[in-house]
């Protein structure tokens, strides 16, 4: 490693730059705020942007990224969410229940010099159109369409220990009560939105979805419910409802289980693929809860998992107007804590005489429709994690109604797990944008990248908000803001949009699925004269280069193990190991509707350093849940009198008991570790919409999409030819110590 090391400093000398992956050298200083790459799509036709369009040849238009994993080779798995509501035409509440199709699903590969996107196997997770289940507690004159029986959408979704992802839930739509119109076939009456109880699972090395069997469904059907990865890697799943519209229910349930979201809780088994019903020896906290392992909790609750092994909810969910209100939602705004062990809640009393999180810097317990993330985990000087940061935005204020109007307070949340999980809410700084239904990305460096949203609620009035186009970087330790990039005018994200970091370190935004406008039909005048938001749906994405990547040269991870064990030391071979400053675990986004619930960024202490390796301690499964981590090293920069942290490209890690059957799957080809798309700055590819097959013939020139007053970031170049002598002499140096070179055993 020390010949390495001195064949790596000769190179040094004779090319002038470390000859490692990340920016090329001499590229234009960025402002603070980062830079955005122009919009690209998927061939769509031009007439998927514009109201109503109904194809006749049966062309359907390509999903949104409603829903957004990164995948353990590195691609990116989407899907949908409401299509078919640009066939509706008088009305939402009136017809969608019957023109509703199951949504579909795509794969995007940022691999090559241009975005590719694949159509997975049973695209819609639906047993190829032939699933569905049977309505709960009908009501009479139901009318029940096919084709819109087993949506994705609405699901939750999380990777497992083994590579997979897992999607519980979802949507049955239909009609109760409805009629139809004989001459024409088409269904009229009241849209019910019915969760359902199924399990689905995401293959990334088949590229496939498959559908577990009924043994596998949940006990009770959900629509928004919320799942956390638990430190045995089971998952637990909690909230939802069964009926949206009309929540009452005759299946068996306790009569004070209609009216409200599902409070019973279950958790699921990987290996036997089942799942349990949670129950608890000790009462629940109100008498209408049979034990204390149910709990009434909003839509898509905000959850984490602390490093104390319980699960935390935040007070904060969506605010799902005018349905999805409960009567028991006055008890949402109480932060809260499940224990696993004991499948227990208790509420958490913040330090205020109300107890109640901070909202808008007062203590009023609830925020809805807002983003809420936990801030890196970190260890204390013994190695202990101790303290967990939640750090939540945006929204509306209170459950439904809400506040209609977006807004820009943020909290942070700490829990001290070591003193009986101590909670502490103190107002964090305030957004630069009021900002409903706004995406927020924690990235390596423990800074949070704000995007997406508009600055009204568009589920109480849906087409009624302006898009919030500037984007933000919060920095929640030193308490600023920084002006972003704007994204493209032409792709205001609002109602179901999404952003998730990449494995290199940049973040993927995508996503915008609305409800027609008004609730009546899909009408572009309001966004083409007064700026509202678009009606259709928006299958395109921008990707976002954080501030770090002009920060000058990036550290580079040579060599990890693909694959490691909790409570175990994991080298790291880097050429920059002496300068090293953090290395950090990131667990593979996987968000829907703002929330991910095994969101989490760990810093590991580093243990030893030899030569070009770093050795680090993962710590325990309470901190580190089993599943697929991207693994970041980070240096040190100076940036304008300031130290800031410069990650690398990150290499994926999986953190499990035992080998991964992805590893084993795919262990004839090394499963990608970055995206090596083009530099920030420079169009990746083709307009939103360009015809099918533009995108091959999208030119690479810089363009910055509303990037003022960010800095555009210079193409690489060509080396000058009297440079290539010095180059080819230190290659031939590299490769000649590289082959000399002692490999630890690390696979």
């Amino acid at each position: 490693m020390r010949r390495a090391a001195v064949v790596t400093a000769a190179a040094i000398c004779l090319t002038g730059a470390l000859p490692f992956a990340g920016l090329p050298a001499g590229v234009a200083d960025s402002s603070v705020a980062g830079s955005l790459s122009a919009a690209f799509g998927q061939g769509a036709r031009p007439q998927c942007f514009t109201a109503k369009y109904q194809p006749t040849d049966g062309y359907r238009c390509p999903p949104a990224a409603m829903a957004v994993a990164v995948l353990p080779t590195g691609k990116v798995l989407f899907w949908d969410g409401l299509e078919g509501m640009n066939k509706v035409q008088l009305n939402v509440v009136a017809e969608f229940g019957d023109v509703a199709q199951n949504d579909q699903s795509r794969v995007l590969d940022l691999s090559g010099a241009t975005p590719t996107f694949s159509t997975p196997g049973n695209q819609a997770a639906d047993g190829n159109g032939a699933l569905s289940e049977p309505i709960d507690s009908p009501l009479p004159g139901a009318v029940d369409t096919p084709g819109n029986d087993y949506d994705l959408f609405c699901s939750p979704l999380v990777q497992l220990a083994d590579g997979t992802v897992l999607s519980a839930g979802g949507t049955k739509y239909y009609l109760e009560p409805g009629v139809t119109d004989p001459t024409t076939g088409k269904g009229y009456g009241v849209s019910e939105l019915q969760g359902l109880k199924a399990t689905r699972i995401f293959d990334p090395v088949a590229n496939s979805w498959k559908n577990l069997p009924g043994t596998s469904d949940m006990h009770y059907g959900r629509w928004y419910p919320t799942l956390v990865t638990l430190p045995d890697g089971h998952v637990f799943v909690a909230s939802g409802v069964t009926k949206l519209i009309k929540p009452l229910y005759d299946d068996g349930r306790q009569p004070t289980d209609s009216g409200r979201n599902v409070v019973e809780t279950e958790t699921f088994d990987p290996a036997a693929r089942t799942w349990t019903v949670n129950h608890s020896t000790q009462a629940g906290s109100d008498p209408t809860l049979a034990d204390g392992s149910q709990q009434s909790l909003p839509l898509f609750a905000r959850l984490h998992l602390l490093p104390d092994g319980t699960v935390y909810y935040d007070a904060a969910g969506q605010t799902f107007n005018p349905d999805g209100q409960a009567y028991d939602e006055a008890t949402w705004v109480h932060a809260k804590v499940y224990d696993p062990r004991t499948q227990t809640w208790r509420d958490l009393s913040a330090d205020n005489p109300f107890g109640l999180p901070l909202v808008d810097g007062l203590p009023l317990g609830f925020r809805g429709s807002g983003f809420d993330v936990m801030l890196p985990l970190t260890p204390d000087s013994n190695g202990k994690y101790t303290v967990a940061r939640v750090f939540n935005g945006g929204g509306v204020v209170g459950p439904t109604p809400g506040s209609y109007l977006g807004d820009n307070s943020t909290t942070i949340n700490t829990i001290d797990t070591a003193h009986g999980d101590t909670l502490t809410s103190k107002a964090g700084p305030t957004l630069l944008n009021r900002r409903w239904y706004g995406s927020a990305v924690v990235l390596p460096d423990g800074e949070v990248f704000v995007t997406n949203g508009a600055d009204r609620d568009e589920v109480d009035g849906p087409g009624t908000g302006d898009p919030v186009y500037q984007t933000e970087l919060v920095d929640p330790t030193a308490g600023t803001v920084a002006a972003g990039p704007s994204l493209d005018q032409n792709h205001g994200r609002t109602y179901h949009n999404t952003a998730i970091l990449l494995p290199d370190g940049r973040v993927l935004i995508g996503g915008h699925a609305p409800i027609a406008t008004g609730y009546a039909f899909q009408d572009d005048t309001a966004h083409q004269t007064l700026g509202f938001s678009s009606p259709e749906a928006d299958s395109t994405f921008q990707i976002y280069s954080p501030p770090y990547l002009a920060y000058g040269p990036r550290p580079q991870i040579t060599d990890v193990r693909p694959w490691t064990t909790n409570n175990s030391d994991l080298q790291v071979e880097t050429p920059q190991a002496g300068q090293v400053a953090k290395v950090v675990l990131v667990r593979n986004p996987s968000l829907t509707h703002l929330t991910d619930g095994d969101q989490r960024n760990v810093e590991l202490s580093i243990v030893h350093r030899d030569g070009d390796d770093v050795t680090v301690r993962v710590p325990d499964t309470t901190v580190v849940p089993p599943g697929p981590y991207m693994l970041f090293v980070e240096t040190k920069a100076t940036v304008g009198g300031a130290t800031k942290l410069v990650p690398s490209v990150s290499r994926q890690v999986f953190v499990a008991p035992t080998k991964p059957a992805f590893l084993a799957a795919s262990s004839t080809t090394s499963p990608p570790t970055a995206s090596p798309v083009p530099r920030s700055g420079v169009a990746v590819a083709h307009s939103s919409v360009a015809p099918a097959g533009a995108l091959a013939a999208a030119p690479a020139a810089p363009a910055v999409v509303n990037a003022t007053p960010v800095a555009e970031v210079a193409v690489r170049r060509i080396p000058a030819r009297r440079d290539w002598p010095a180059i080819a002499v230190a290659a031939g140096l590299l490769a000649v110590g590289l082959t000399g070179r002692r490999r630890l055993a690390r696979r």
